[in-house]
């Protein structure tokens, strides 16, 4: 047993398990076990080791005595996003060897945050990010804190181009106001964002991935939305996808693989898999991989236009122009179906069967209209049963929007539960009632984003069992009767 000492706290530990690594910086890694672990707190590791010496609190403390600590306090970053920070970073051995936090140990001095950290911080904040969004990010990758700017400022070139290829997102007006196109991307995404922001050369490994896709049939939006969704689909063995994108082209050709198959694999990181991988996956999975994969962007080029036109059909008839579809109204179609990869999917029918049960619920043409230009992705939503029009009246009664308000800002909530929704507001104001009063005085959008997270839920102090417990005696309560039924169909 070897023993370790962790820089960021100064105490001891005996190693889990022997290494004969023993580089001299924070980018020696341990072996592959070892690795696992590394994405956990040096206090945590040595706590695992039997040390229970190790006060989190204290490391905390220290940390913010170290110059990155200091800096991101001057900055205005909370004592909470620092710790989180702090706790997350992974580990590797200081330049005199110890093992240590990479945010916490000699290399990190005050020339290095000066020259690394301070332009980071400025330049996201130029694209509009607040304080608490720029920490997000912070928190979900640490290694962002220790990325040379050189590398940063060229991977945030490339994003801003990548930012501009994203269709619109609804959650975009929750964004920092002021934000850039990439800046509300970041917002959105900020895991993978942060990821990203680490890359070397990023801007040719986007520009290969699009091309790879579009082999396949993907358009870039599709592309551009899953690279700042999921990271790990982003390519960077290219021989290996060259040989993928080929093998599912053939599978494709032989009827193995229908379209849509072909386009799901292509927007999961399966490019990233050999085609003996794949194929073992398939025979894994059984039915050839069918049914492992969402049945989804089947005949994409054919249902794009047959979307596009139905809404340009829609949205015509809606402004009382009879007759056939006219170029405008087809090409604003056509605008719509590219912003919104949800609506690829819906047949006309299913698009007109929205329309009218949205209509049905209140909404005139005019309304509609609007509603779908801004946010085309209402009419892909399920609006079969009652949970969507019970989720709005609880909305115009607890909130005061009516539906055309809350479908034209916040469409995308509606996807969530109303028993949910219901029961953590009143859990909020019977239990944190500084807290309910402090968000519903910042409007609604805020507010729907704190009951429908359950991250920042954990984050103000709801624990599950908590919540749990609650529910229980909250659906016996008139408002649980009323919001909680069980019977209400999705």
């Amino acid at each position: 047993m070897q023993a370790r000492r962790l820089c960021s706290s100064g105490s001891s530990s005996s190693n889990s398990s022997s290494s004969g690594s023993s580089g001299s910086h924070c980018a020696a890694w341990p072996d592959r076990r070892q690795r696992s672990a590394a994405q956990r707190l040096p206090l945590a590791l040595a706590a695992s080791d039997g040390d229970s010496s190790v006060d989190p609190a204290a490391a905390d403390a220290a940390f913010e005595e170290q110059p990155l600590g200091r800096y991101l306090l001057q900055q205005g970053f909370s004592a909470g996003s620092i710790s989180r920070m702090h706790r997350a970073a992974p580990i590797g051995r200081s330049r005199e060897g110890e093992w240590c936090s990479i945010v916490n140990n000699t290399a990190m001095t005050e020339a290095k945050v000066q020259r690394d950290v301070a332009p980071k911080v400025a330049a996201l904040r130029a694209e509009g990010l607040d304080t608490a969004s720029i920490g997000a990010m912070f928190e979900q990758y640490p290694v962002l804190l220790t990325t040379k700017h050189a590398t940063f400022a060229s991977a945030l070139a490339a994003l801003r181009q990548l930012a501009a290829r994203l269709p619109d997102d609804p959650r975009a007006v929750q964004a920092p106001p002021g934000a850039t196109q990439l800046g509300v991307a970041l917002w959105i995404y900020p895991s993978a964002g942060a990821l990203l922001l680490t890359r070397t050369n990023l801007g040719s490994l986007i520009e290969r991935n699009l091309r790879l896709r579009q082999r396949l049939g993907i358009s870039d939006a599709a592309t551009t939305k899953v690279l700042f969704e999921r990271s790990s689909a982003l390519v960077s063995k290219f021989e290996r996808a060259e040989a993928m994108v080929a093998h599912l082209q053939g599978l494709q050709a032989s009827g193995a693989l229908s379209q849509e198959q072909v386009a799901a694999f292509a927007l999961s990181n399966a490019l990233n898999l050999t085609p003996a991988q794949l194929d073992q996956r398939r025979q894994g999975s059984g039915d050839s991989g069918r049914k492992s994969y969402p049945q989804t962007l089947k005949d994409p080029a054919g249902r794009q236009q047959a979307a596009a036109d139905t809404l340009g059909e829609l949205l015509q008839a809606a402004d009382g122009l009879p007759g056939p579809l006219q170029q405008g109204y087809r090409q604003q179609g056509k605008e719509l179906v590219q912003r919104s990869l949800s609506v690829w999917t819906c047949s006309p029918a299913t698009l007109r069967a929205s329309w009218a049960r949205l209509r049905q619920l209140g909404l005139s043409d005019s309304q509609l209209a609007a509603v779908v230009v801004k946010q085309p992705a209402v009419l892909a939503y399920n609006w079969d049963g009652d949970a969507k029009p019970w989720l709005l009246a609880w909305v115009q009664q607890e909130l005061g929007l009516s539906p055309y308000e809350f479908l034209l800002h916040f469409a995308h909530y509606v996807t969530n539960s109303v028993a949910t929704i219901a029961m953590r507001a009143d859990f909020r104001r019977q239990h944190r009632h500084a807290l309910w009063q402090e968000v519903t005085s910042r409007g609604p959008g805020p507010l729907l984003s704190l009951l429908t997270d359950h991250r920042r839920l954990a984050r103000v102090g709801c624990t599950t069992a908590e919540l749990a417990a609650f529910n229980w005696a909250w659906l016996a309560t008139p408002a649980g009767r009323r919001w909680g039924a069980k019977n209400r169909n999705a």
